[in-house]
């Protein structure tokens, strides 16, 4: 924290301005603080008015948590020394109740161990286990037609245990993780259901004209349970029943829910697969990449994480799609020193996508056998995903991202899917959750292609022409 890093400078700091720049010319300490921004030295005289701890906070840089340099310029210049001494007290308050204090903050929310439910939502009763029936996915619908009854993903039966998904030999298992403690709009908690409500999922693929469920085991998953108030506590959890799912055989489709469960979504599927042992394509305007967050994981750390702990190596990771604030050169430099392959929309807007799509295709094709994919539908143009958690302007279309989800989907060995950040009640017509149930599709279809031998971009002779000229 800022005011930390000050009491130890301050500490070393001799309350001679001459000492004092000095120290902070030549300590370790000072090396704390990286800026190239330098006092100009017309400015020199003015500082050293000011006490030695007020001199620190500047020289150090530390104010540029507060104020730009060109303002802190400014104000030297323009206020007398009794005004400066104000003004730098002032922000060093500041500093100092936004620094982490423990005998003032907590370092965790508190929680009432004693209380009768506590854990009560990850407990797997073994009455539940012992419950007589043959392993393997179940119908729940009462009618022929699984529109009629209980919604599923893609109409599907049900599994509940790992048995049910060994016995079914079941190829995905399409889960929803309904946690809604990110940033950004609130109600992803609700995509789940509200995707699982609509039949639009596992449809036939009008360019292969293949029906995933003709040629794959489709199940749905049920959701894995969440702590609302807490994703420290939902990310264990999240965790081991996705490296459970993996563990089957069967590929975790993953519905959000927020997109901090991409971290335990991914290092469930590496506790099986193995850290390193695959390669991930984010679809995502956002770098997910914070490296200095209050929080310690949430939907903008989600990369920094897995990059962090070596589950995912930067040279086989890809992120498509990045624009926004978040977007700067130091995030995209740190990318590069992380051997991160990232396509922004600066370049699909120089390039095109196709050949960007390409470029992505090549990079994929030349990592791992083994991939994840996953899509926050923030990569997605508003005006086609108005329900987006974290919405930003000027996007990819759905038919784009589709299009490169399955020919990925197709080409690679999937281990893993995620779909994150769609926020249904943000969008009353419904249409943010069609066409996030068509990114999933295409997923479907493309690991369908795969299984039927098929390649990403192929298409059946009688979806292209009609044949009566």
């Amino acid at each position: 924290m800022i005011i930390s890093k000050l009491n130890k400078l301050a500490a070393a700091v001799s309350l001679t301005s001459g000492l004092l720049l000095t120290v902070i010319s030549n300590s370790a300490a000072a090396a704390e603080f990286s800026t190239d921004w330098q006092l100009p030295e017309n400015l020199t005289a003015k500082v050293q008015l000011l006490s030695a701890e007020q001199q620190v906070f500047i020289y150090s840089g530390a104010f540029m948590d507060f104020i730009p340099a060109q303002q802190l310029e400014h104000e030297l210049a323009m206020r007398d020394a009794g005004d400066l001494a104000t003004m730098f007290a002032d922000l060093m308050a500041v500093a100092e109740q936004m620094g982490y204090d423990p005998e003032r903050d907590m370092g965790a929310m508190p929680l009432n161990t004693t209380a009768n439910d506590f854990n009560s939502g990850i407990i797997l009763p073994p009455l539940l286990r012992d419950e007589t029936r043959e392993p393997g996915p179940f119908s729940v619908h009462r009618y022929l037609f699984p529109e009629s009854g209980v919604p599923t993903f893609a109409g599907a039966k049900v599994a509940i245990w790992p048995e049910d998904l060994v016995a079914g030999d079941v190829d995905v298992a399409i889960v929803g993780v309904p946690n809604d403690m990110g940033s950004g709009r609130r109600n992803a908690e609700y995509g789940p259901r509200v995707m699982r409500a609509l039949d639009t999922l596992a449809l036939p693929d009008v360019d292969s004209l293949i029906d995933p469920r003709e040629v794959l085991s489709i199940v749905d998953y049920g959701d894995f349970t969440i702590d609302n108030m807490s994703t420290e506590l939902t990310v264990d959890h999240v965790t081991e029943m996705v490296a459970e799912t993996a563990g089957t055989g069967a590929v975790p489709m993953l519905v959000g829910g927020d997109t901090s469960m991409l971290y335990p979504g991914v290092k469930g599927v590496a506790q099986t697969h193995g850290y390193g042992e695959f390669g991930l394509v984010h679809f995502s305007a956002h770098p997910d990449s914070d490296r200095d967050a209050v929080h310690t994981i949430s939907d903008s750390q989600a990369l920094f994480l897995l990059l962090d702990e070596g589950i995912v190596a930067g040279q086989d990771m890809i992120t498509v799609g990045l624009r926004g604030p978040a977007v700067d050169a130091e995030t995209l430099q740190w990318f590069r020193e992380q051997k991160v392959r990232y396509h922004t929309m600066a370049e699909i807007g120089r390039s095109g996508y196709d050949r960007v799509l390409d470029r992505v295709l090549q990079e994929a094709g030349a990592g791992p056998d083994k991939l994840f994919v996953s899509i926050d539908v923030s990569v997605i143009e508003p005006s086609e995903m108005v329900a987006a958690g974290r919405i930003a302007a000027n996007g990819l279309s759905v038919q784009e991202v589709a299009s490169g989800i399955r020919q990925l989907c197709a080409d690679k060995e999937i281990v893993g899917f995620e779909i994150t950040d769609m926020a249904p009640m943000l969008d009353f017509s419904r249409l943010s959750a069609v066409n996030a149930n068509t990114v999933l599709n295409a997923c479907l279809v493309g690991i369908a292609l795969r299984e039927a031998g098929l390649s990403g971009d192929y298409v059946h002779p009688l979806a292209i022409d009609h044949g009566q000229d």
